[in-house]
């Protein structure tokens, strides 16, 4: 178990902050190597209008 922070030293609180400081680094080191999270409705290409319009009779005819 760690010491409180106002029963340290200085020293004691220099070395805790410095320990933190590089956790935070990792972490967001870490983080920005992974490749961002995959959004449905995003990772899709432009579709012509002639497309959107197949599309639009699709759906029309599943909601009916």
């Amino acid at each position: 178990m760690t010491t409180p922070y106002h029963l340290m030293t200085p020293a004691e609180r220099t070395a805790a902050r410095i320990a933190q400081n590089r956790a935070m680094s990792e972490k967001i080191a870490d983080a920005k190597t992974q490749p961002p999270p995959v959004r449905s409705g995003t990772d899709y290409t432009r579709a012509t209008p002639q497309e959107r319009a197949a599309l639009g009779s699709v759906i029309r005819k599943v909601r009916s």
